[in-house]
């Protein structure tokens, strides 16, 4: 589940701890050189991580130098994965959650620094901590709001959750609401001061961009970052999709578990559905300073602001919704997990080379499938 997917901090430690200090492992990683090379080093990983399906895409700028699409989207009908089958992308939707925020933040419509009590219908407050909670605090997963157990009835298979993000989050979130604990919902820290993953502090950014820009969350991304993209295989909700999806799968006891197709009533953080094409349609206007398809997604100073460490005093690796994946490549990024799916998206600022790895197993590691792709396209 996502609340328990991406501990990112423990996560990047381990890693970074890896790379600098087994050396021995290091040398026994893949030497790969080109794309046969790699392609039998996915088929080794989708094998041994029980992996049905995986889209990897590598890109350079605006040019894709390699994608491809391995094993089935659905394994009773034997379908195999094609290029515009949807992937539920899980917590790297919340890069577009934070981009569609970040919009308005340029139209001069909010501060950073700003109370989020001052452009919400109601008040958010931690419990025995009176500080504000603030924009950036959201977007850098410092404000305190934790993700407590009434997240987990919210999953709502084979429909759309028929609950509004505003009257969930009112509910979750003032004393009066009946999914309302104190200890549960809401980490002993002052905003601001610690950092721990929340995403029901990202849902609020999707409540935030409604209030904001006076539009339904969903029809705001469609008009502001996909149609001018051209993500027209992007969405987020069910019933508006009518192509093939990409099935869902647990491997239990040696044996695949096909999921329900999902939506949850918290769905700005995680309930994306795209394809590899359509997420590089995004992915690359970060480093082509915020321009994708001709036109602006996002100006270049916010795109240096979300690769930029916010809370060095707490954790140097923290930008604006986007972490530092791997500080040996200097990919910045974000990866997710959710029932039956394994999402990772990065770039590297300077090289200007992306990746794009989907997969439909939840109980996957990407983290050296994304630095083995990366390095590939550094030799395309």
């Amino acid at each position: 589940m996502k609340k328990i997917m991406m501990n990112l901090l423990v996560t990047i430690s381990l890693f970074v701890s890896f790379q600098s200090c087994d050396k021995e492992n290091i040398d026994n990683t893949p030497d790969i050189n080109n794309t046969v090379e790699f392609e039998n080093y996915i088929q080794g990983e989708m094998d041994s991580q029980k992996i049905p399906a995986m889209s990897t895409l590598i890109f350079k700028e605006n040019d894709i130098l390699y994608e491809n699409y391995f094993g089935e989207s659905q394994m009773q009908q034997s379908i195999s994965l094609e290029n515009n089958h949807l992937f539920l992308l899980a917590s790297i939707s919340k890069v577009v959650t934070a981009t569609a925020l970040l919009q308005l933040n340029e139209d001069n419509l909010f501060s950073l620094n700003d109370n989020i009590n001052d452009y919400l219908p109601f008040n958010v407050s931690i419990p025995n901590h009176p500080e504000n909670i603030t924009f950036k605090m959201l977007l850098t997963h410092t404000s305190a709001i934790a993700d407590g157990s009434a997240l987990d009835d919210q999953y709502y298979y084979g429909e759309d959750s028929p609950v509004e993000l505003n009257s969930f989050l009112t509910n979750y979130l003032t004393p009066s609401g009946s999914f309302y604990n104190a200890s549960e919902n809401f980490y002993n820290f002052s905003p601001g001061s610690d950092y721990e993953y929340s995403n029901i502090g990202n849902a609020l950014i999707g409540l935030l961009v409604e209030e904001i820009s006076g539009m339904n969350f969903n029809n705001y991304c469609k008009q502001n970052i996909f149609n001018p993209l051209g993500m027209y295989e992007t969405y987020w909700r069910l019933d508006e999709i009518s192509q093939t999806i990409v099935q869902p799968y647990n491997y239990i006891n040696g044996q695949y578990e096909a999921i329900q197709h999902y939506t949850f009533t918290d769905y700005p953080n995680g309930g994306l559905r795209s394809t590899g094409k359509d997420m590089f349609k995004f992915l690359k206007a970060f480093i082509n300073n915020g321009t994708s398809n001709n036109h602006q997604l996002l100006n270049s100073s916010t795109i240096n602001s979300m690769i930029t460490p916010q809370i060095p005093a707490i954790d140097n690796e923290v930008g604006l919704h986007l972490f530092l994946m791997n500080s040996e490549n200097g990919l910045w990024g974000h990866d997710g997990g959710e029932q039956g799916v394994a999402t990772i998206m990065a770039f590297n600022p300077n090289t200007k080379i992306g990746t794009i790895i989907l997969a439909n197993q939840g109980e996957v590691d990407l983290d050296e499938i994304l630095i083995e792709a990366y390095k590939l396209g550094l030799n395309l």
